[in-house]
C-alpha cells in the first residue's frame, strides 16, 4: 500500500522563509530560547523545538505564526518571505519573473499582472529619468564652479558612476517594457550633452 502525503510537499517559500528566520534572529542576537519567550509574550506558543524544525525547514509557518515571528524578530512579514535575489522564486510564481518584480509584489507594489508590471516599470522608468537630470546637473555644476583637483574630482567621478549605474538601470527598464509590450516605444532619456 503507498503511503499518501497529506497536502503539498514544503515549497520554495518554506526554503525561504526558514532561512529568513534564521538570519533575522542571528542578527539580533536572539537565541531559540528567547525567541520562543518573545513570541509567547506576543500571545502566540512556538517552542524552540518547532522554531529549530522550522528553520531546518522540518516545520511550516502558518500566517499567523508568520505575523507573530515578524514582530517577534522586529523585522516584516514580507522580510520573511522574500526570497535571495539569486534564489528561486516564492512558491506558485512562475520563472517568468525578474526578482525585482518578485520582490515589489511580496512588498504590495505591484500585482503580477502584465498592466501592473508596465505600470511599475513607466514609474520606475520616471524616477530613473529624474535621477539622471540631477547627476548630470551635479557633474555640470561641479565642472564649472570647481577646480580639477581633490575632493571636487571624487565628487564629479562619483556623480559620473551614479550616472552610469542610472542609464544601466534606465536600459534595463526599457528593456523589460518591451518584452512586457513589445509594440511600446523604447524609453530614454533626453539628449542634452554629458
Amino acid at each position: 500500500m503507498d503511503a499518501r502525503q497529506r497536502g503539498n510537499p514544503p515549497g520554495n517559500t518554506n526554503a525561504h522563509v526558514a532561512a529568513n528566520l534564521r538570519r533575522a534572529r542571528q542578527g539580533i542576537g536572539v537565541d531559540l530560547r528567547e525567541l520562543s519567550a518573545r513570541i509567547k509574550a506576543a500571545g502566540r506558543t512556538i517552542s524552540p523545538t518547532a522554531l529549530s524544525r522550522i528553520e531546518n525547514g522540518e516545520r511550516r509557518v502558518d500566517v499567523d505564526d508568520l505575523t507573530t515571528l515578524a514582530y517577534a524578530l522586529e523585522t516584516t512579514p514580507a522580510g520573511l518571505l522574500s526570497p535571495p535575489s539569486d534564489g528561486p522564486a516564492p512558491s506558485g510564481v512562475t520563472g517568468r519573473f525578474i526578482p525585482e518584480e518578485v520582490q515589489s509584489w511580496i512588498d504590495g507594489k505591484v500585482k503580477l499582472t502584465t498592466a501592473d508590471l508596465i505600470r511599475y516599470w513607466n514609474g520606475e522608468a520616471h524616477l530613473c529619468q529624474g535621477y539622471i537630470f540631477r547627476f548630470k546637473g551635479l557633474i555640470r555644476a561641479q565642472e564649472e564652479a570647481t577646480p580639477t583637483s581633490g575632493r571636487w574630482v571624487t565628487a564629479t567621478e562619483a556623480y559620473r558612476e551614479s550616472l552610469a549605474t542610472q542609464r544601466a538601470r534606465l536600459a534595463l527598464i526599457s528593456a523589460r517594457l518591451l518584452e512586457l509590450d513589445p509594440t511600446s516605444a523604447p524609453v530614454v532619456e533626453t539628449p542634452d550633452g554629458l
